[in-house]
């Protein structure tokens, strides 16, 4: 049977996913009952429409497609539903597939930081209710051949047996990474570490790099990475939307080539303030052009993870400019030092012939696009056309729903931007974001990786411990942050936060006021970072 009637995979074993958990999630979210109140329930609890899922309910009992074999006869295939696209069409599709477009709804098109419970949540959800129409339907089948309803125990069997297989199915969105994700991941993850290595290489060898140098230049040089990165980031917004994600990731990679050309073979302290300013711009860039690029090709249930993962690259890439500084930051080797951006920019370039174009951004342009279709086979190893279909059809409803405004048109970023600003709900969310991301950049932590190597020089024997220190720590801050970020809310998160770091500060102006030892000044630096990266940081 083709996968187009039931799950992608067959067997008697759901994955082994524990029940425990599952059914009070179901009797919370989804309680069981007639149609009309997991209807009314779902509306409550989840606030979209119900006008896929209530067609599915009231039109399940007609007739069912050619050569479809209801579950109830044969125990492991699962019913197809009539449900109602974004374009108004009626169409069937199985409870996993209906499962999978709300995902692709709810989910959005980013790969963020800290998004993995959210994922599993809204999944677990949609098995739940996806499970309860399976078992509606089947009673209904039952009926009408035996005129005879289920008992409630072959109710709850059905019930319990199916959700475990669409969470298995989801799981299996999850773990199955095919090989153009992997080049896109690693490609991707190369621009994020480079971001997080150049926020930080200029931190330890300042006494190095072309002796004689003022202070004023050196602050210039390195400060110039900082203005180069709003530059990136708007024309990120732009050429993402007109050069596709692959092209502005391709510019991308060659502008942070450029940089560290520039940047290992100058001659003078003015070449590196150039180098620094574009090097900047390139990651101001990917810093807006990764999360959409991967958020684009991954599944929904693979994007929270992936956006984790982009933030690690970059804290990593930090911690390995301040060890590399080891051996490296001296007067005949900071050349290599800087030398680290050409060598992955080259390893990304090398991957380019095997990098896919974003889906999304081709359905966009052209929704019969058979590129799209093509690559979304890849991306989700399938074989069928009408698996394809299925997809496709998924990103486009998606693209609609998470679209800025009513028109679908409205999906390039001044688009977006405006539609926000004459958005009475939305603008105050704007502002909020705003005041987030300014006090993310300008609390103090963008000092203590550019200048710890200096702020630590006379306060411990080697400062180069005390950095390295600093980075090893932002990288355990950013892994402990993941887990409070599934536990705790955003906002208390973001006060302990802010307050962290300002009590560390404040210790840090005692020390150097000399009420405290120098050596305690390190653990306010220390403790500063942590309480970053557990809210203002990845927030």
């Amino acid at each position: 049977m083709p996968s187009e009637y039931g799950p992608r995979r067959e067997g008697n074993n759901p994955g082994g996913i524990p029940m425990n958990g599952i059914t009070d999630e179901r009797q919370r979210l989804l309680p069981h009952g007639n149609g009309n109140d997991i209807m009314g329930n779902r509306q409550q609890i989840m606030g979209t429409s119900t006008t896929e899922y209530g067609a599915a309910v009231t039109l399940a009992s007609k007739s069912q497609p050619n050569g479809m074999v209801n579950m109830a006869s044969r125990g492991t295939m699962l019913t197809k539903s009539y449900s109602v696209h974004a374009n108004g069409s009626a169409s069937y599709l199985t409870p996993l597939q209906l499962g999978r477009h709300e995902l692709y709804e709810m989910v959005p098109f980013t790969a963020v930081f800290g998004m993995q419970q959210k994922e599993r949540n809204i999944s677990r959800a949609f098995a739940s209710y996806a499970a309860d129409l399976d078992s509606m339907e089947a009673d209904q089948f039952s009926f009408s051949q035996n005129n005879k309803r289920m008992s409630e125990a072959e109710l709850n069997s059905r019930r319990s047996y199916t959700s475990l297989l669409l969470l298995d199915e989801f799981e299996m969105d999850a773990v199955l990474v095919t090989t153009p994700l992997i080049i896109a991941i690693f490609v991707a993850g190369i621009s994020q570490f480079l971001v997080g290595y150049n926020t930080s290489v200029m931190n330890s060898p300042s006494s190095v790099v072309f002796q004689g140098h003022n202070t004023f230049q050196w602050s210039v040089a390195v400060s110039a990475f900082a203005v180069g990165g709003p530059f990136g980031a708007i024309m990120a917004g732009s050429l993402v939307d007109t050069r596709g994600r692959r092209g502005a990731l391709t510019i991308n990679t060659y502008t942070f080539l450029g940089g560290g050309i520039l940047q290992t073979f100058a001659t003078n302290m003015l070449f590196i303030t150039i180098a620094r300013f574009i090097i900047g711009f390139a990651s101001g860039f990917s810093s807006v052009l990764v999360p959409i690029f991967l958020g684009e090709l991954a599944p929904p249930t693979l994007r929270g993870t992936l956006g984790t993962l982009t933030q690690f690259c970059l804290v990593t890439g930090i911690f390995v400019s301040d060890l590399l500084a080891f051996p490296l930051a001296t007067e005949s080797s900071w050349r290599i030092l800087f030398s680290v951006t050409i060598i992955l920019s080259v390893a990304q370039i090398a991957c380019f012939p095997f990098l896919v174009e974003s889906p999304r951004w081709l359905l966009h342009r052209d929704k019969k696009s058979r590129r799209a279709r093509l690559i979304i086979k890849k991306l989700r190893g399938l074989r069928h056309d009408h698996e394809i279909e299925t997809e496709v059809n998924h990103f486009i409803s998606a693209s609609h729903a998470q679209s800025c405004g009513d028109a679908e048109e409205r999906t390039n970023s001044g688009g977006a931007f405006v539609a926000m600003i004459n958005d009475d709900r939305m603008w105050k969310l704007l502002v909020c974001s705003l005041i987030l991301q300014m006090a993310q950049q300008l609390c103090g932590i963008n000092a203590v990786f550019y200048y710890s190597t200096m702020f630590f020089d006379g306060l411990i024997e080697n400062p180069l411990i005390g950095t390295a220190i600093v980075g090893g720590v932002n990288v355990a801050a950013t892994y402990v942050a993941l887990f409070l970020m599934e536990s705790s809310n955003r906002r208390t998160l973001i006060l302990w936060s802010a307050g962290g770091m300002l009590v560390s500060c404040i210790g840090l102006v005692v020390c150097l006021l000399g009420y405290f030892d120098k050596m305690a000044s390190l653990f306010f630096v220390v403790t500063f970072v942590s309480f970053f990266e557990i809210g203002l940081g990845p927030m």
